[in-house]
């Protein structure tokens, strides 16, 4: 009983113990971990919230078994391959299809027939899913898709995700039943085949969806997009990073595009002047037209 450690500064010596959670991760480390990132990977850590970060940096040093912090930060330096583990551990990759339904019976009722009856006599309508995971969320865009469009129709949806090991997966459209629970009886039979326990969607729909890594902080943007898909990432960053990454997507939107982020985010600070909100409920806006584009921040 005498030596367990009792301040909590103490149990950061202790990492081998359930008591060492992410607040035991001094200021000095995080950074030491920050710094090798960004140098190795070019990943920054700055513009995450360092609750949510030092939790995941907690668990997979516990995972590990390192004694502590310091032989764990000497590893991460001395290991590219630890480095990549750790950014994957720190990225989120939770998604399923048709995620929120009711977003999407509004996507299929009415914002995807308005914008593919806008995109008719121009080249092709373009949808951009932010933070896509596994493909979840593309992959169902493209399933309503294939429902909506005509043969006239032309439509580039573009899968976006830091994680290189993960768009590797979702390439391979191969998901675990309980992804697939808000897919109609119809589309499952229609769509996919059964491989063992795993389901396959086939490879038409698969085709529609093109997958990029990219950093919504660091990397260019892509361009002239009629709907972005950005849900669930933005409460993972701070304020200013938040403000930053709308600021981005309003540039990248075409006027009058379309952004959907997830129930529990909405506008920050200035970015409310570039957006009109469509549905409130749904967390849709309008790309305001009677602003001027947004310079690149």
């Amino acid at each position: 009983m005498g030596d367990a450690p009792t301040e909590k500064g103490d149990a950061s010596r202790y990492v081998g113990s359930p008591l060492f959670v992410g607040s035991d991760i001094i200021d000095e480390d995080f950074a030491a971990i920050r710094d090798i990132l960004l140098a190795g990977r070019g990943f920054d850590l700055d513009g995450y919230k360092d609750r949510c970060i030092k939790r995941r940096i907690a668990a997979r040093i516990r995972n590990l078994n390192c004694p502590s912090t310091a032989s764990y930060i000497a590893l991460l330096a001395d290991n590219d391959a630890e480095q990549e583990e750790l950014i994957e551990a720190l990225t989120i990759h939770v998604s399923q299809f048709f995620r929120n339904p009711s977003t999407f019976r509004v996507l299929e009722e009415s914002i995807l027939p308005d914008l593919l009856r806008k995109s008719r006599g121009r080249s092709e309508l373009r949808i951009w899913s932010v933070g896509c995971a596994g493909g979840e969320e593309p992959y169902s865009l493209a399933l309503l898709c294939d429902e909506l469009c005509t043969s006239r129709d032309q439509v580039s949806i573009i899968g976006t995700d830091i994680s290189a090991d993960i768009l590797k997966k979702a390439r391979t459209g191969l998901y675990e039943a309980h992804r697939l629970v808000e897919v109609p009886e119809s589309a499952l039979v229609q769509y996919f085949s059964l491989e063992d326990t795993k389901y396959r969607l086939n490879s038409h729909i698969r085709s529609k969806v093109r997958f990029f890594r990219h950093n919504i902080l660091q990397d260019r943007r892509f361009s002239q997009i009629d709907l972005i898909l950005c849900r669930n990432m933005l409460i993972y960053f701070s304020r200013q990073e938040q403000e930053r990454i709308l600021r981005s997507l309003a540039a990248a939107l075409v006027p009058d595009g379309l952004l959907v982020l997830g129930r529990a985010e909405t506008m920050v600070s200035d970015s409310r002047e570039l957006f009109s909100c469509v549905d409130p409920t749904e967390r849709i806006y309008r790309k305001r037209i009677d602003e001027p584009s947004p310079l690149d921040v």
